[in-house]
């Protein structure tokens, strides 16, 4: 299964989904920027857009909650470290409170993969991420540079 990605308003993305029956077809926004992200085993349907292979998924997303993006960057050589340890973090994501859907990314192009994760509501994914569940440079060779994480609001732009 592929994952697609593009950014643009949300009121242009929100015409493109309207003509969509891909579900889910999320639109993810923040006050900086919307994406619109969805997946589908068929190619792309935006003009430009980034591409990801599913490597592992739990739940389902939907319009509701929030949402976190942590990107990694990843050695070359430590991708298959990387996506053993990811495919098994993303399994125990199903234990942790909150979590609608959980997904890791890996990149049709590029060494950099995501952790996708939505979430009920910010306080289950603040509380997730006071634990440091995420690898640095320090602790896993895999990682290659800084790790940053971007949160969303799902759904309709208030």
């Amino acid at each position: 299964m592929n994952a697609y990605m593009t950014n643009g308003t949300y009121e242009f993305l929100e015409k493109l989904k309207e003509k969509q029956t891909i579900s889910p077809f999320l639109l993810i926004h923040n006050g900086v920027k919307t994406i619109a992200y969805y997946e589908d085993t068929h190619l792309s349907i935006f003009e430009s857009s980034r591409n990801y292979q599913i490597l592992a998924q739990i739940g389902h997303l939907a319009e509701v909650g929030f949402m976190s993006m942590s990107h990694l960057p990843v050695t070359e050589e430590g991708q298959p470290i990387f996506e053993m340890d990811f495919k098994q973090k993303v399994k125990e994501m199903d234990t942790v409170d909150g979590v609608i859907g959980a997904r890791i990314l890996q990149p049709q192009q590029g060494h950099t993969y995501i952790l996708l994760v939505e979430w009920q509501e910010q306080k289950d994914y603040q509380a997730w991420k006071s634990s440091e569940p995420l690898p640095n440079k320090k602790n896993a060779s895999y990682i290659s540079g800084d790790i940053y994480t971007e949160t969303f609001e799902v759904g309709e732009e208030e």
